[in-house]
């Protein structure tokens, strides 16, 4: 089985907890090791290295987290590199090696019965992380509720056009969703339609062009934004995104033609995100403090691998997943964005104040040359 290789984000504080800890991830300098036998097993399924975070953030926080809770405890890391097959082969491995539990972000949830199938079967208990596998069953998931996220979007969103942002109607919206069936697309476009549905009934907006870009992918969302533009002539209004790597997709697009047309819909949050938001190239983020979640899935995991129940603390909610009602820990989010007049390092402050980012992380790429920047790190 292939661990983990890309620790690549800059926090040696992190890197060396882990090392002490005996993690098998190769930032340490190790490489791979054998594994303490007196200790439990629990593997850290990521499903590609986009999304950055459960690499670079989540995977950190949930083995820093889990060893607090328990020492005794030991975390594996792997990485699907985007691919069902390999995530389930993965899972298969790490049941083998006498895995206690699978923590999972699905590499596609379309795909994902088997291995939910395959953990049942062993009797190995799964709780489902952020973008959790669907159509089979699972001990508990742990996720920034999709649905509150696709509402802030487009709450503020709504507010722009009422309040006459991009001049007399209708307005011209280009929307761009995440991979077609994930759980937190189905749910996150449900929340922005709750708010949407009604302007696009009454004329106040036009959809002009919408499409799933296939696993939440920057490049994927640069070319539906390239067929957009050339499908409208580039008379869009705005476009309105579901996660960073989607609008920093869709900016680049935009850029490669000289264009200036506003982007809105930012989520999770990605070090481009934050960053177009000081250029002003993203109007607006939510924020999700990853080591909250990261928190909340070890008491969790903890409380699989004794044999009790879901933390009631926690798992308050339950989602149907297409196969069975889950135990979900639904965590709450923070919507920022633009305002006239207000400096955007005050706005962008609350990632860092939520220990999402630091300003040395964030005031690189596009950001480095920014009044904020070179204020905040010189």
């Amino acid at each position: 089985m292939q661990l983990s290789s890309t620790w690549s984000r800059a926090r040696v504080g992190v890197v060396a907890v882990l090392c002490g800890l005996a993690m098998v991830v190769s930032a340490c300098g190790t490489g791979s090791s054998a594994s303490n036998s007196s200790k439990k097993l629990v593997y850290f399924l990521a499903p590609n290295t986009t999304p950055t975070r459960y690499i670079q953030q989540d995977g950190p926080d949930f083995a820093k987290a889990l060893a607090k809770l328990d020492p005794n405890i030991e975390v594996k890391f792997v990485n699907a590199g985007g691919s069902s097959d390999t995530q389930l082969a993965q899972a298969n491995s790490a049941i083998a090696a006498g895995a206690k539990a699978l923590v999972v972000v699905a590499a596609d949830p379309n795909t994902s019965a088997g291995l939910l199938a395959a953990a049942q079967q062993a009797n190995v208990p799964v709780i489902g992380y952020e973008n959790p596998p669907i159509n089979g069953p699972m001990y508990a998931q742990v996720i920034f509720d999709p649905n509150a996220v696709g509402v802030q979007q487009a709450t503020y969103f709504a507010q722009q056009v009422k309040a006459g942002t991009f001049g007399p109607g209708p307005v011209q919206v280009a929307r761009l969703y995440g991979n077609k069936g994930d759980v937190y697309t189905t749910q996150m476009l449900a929340g922005q339609n709750q708010v949407l549905d009604p302007l696009i009934q009454d004329g106040s907006i036009n959809v002009v062009c919408e499409d799933y870009v296939k696993d939440w992918a920057p490049d994927n969302a640069q070319t539906a934004t390239d067929q957009c533009l050339t499908k409208t002539q580039n008379q869009v209004d705005a476009f309105l995104g579901f996660y960073d790597g989607i609008t920093a997709g869709t900016i680049a697009a935009l850029k490669s033609k000289s264009l200036s047309i506003p982007v809105y819909g930012g989520q999770n949050p990605e070090l481009t995100g934050l960053q177009y938001m000081l250029t002003g190239d993203q109007q607006d983020d939510v924020l999700k403090a990853f080591s909250v979640e990261a928190d909340a899935a070890a008491k969790i995991t903890l409380a699989a691998i004794q044999g009790n129940p879901p933390p009631a603390d926690l798992v308050k909610d339950t989602v149907d997943n297409g196969a069975a009602q889950i135990p979900t820990a639904n965590l709450p989010s923070t919507h920022i964005h633009l305002e006239a007049g207000v400096d955007p390092g005050t706005v962008v402050q609350k990632a860092v104040d939520l220990g999402i980012f630091t300003w040395a992380e964030i005031c690189t790429g596009p950001a480095a040359a920014t009044a904020t920047c070179k204020a905040k790190v010189g």
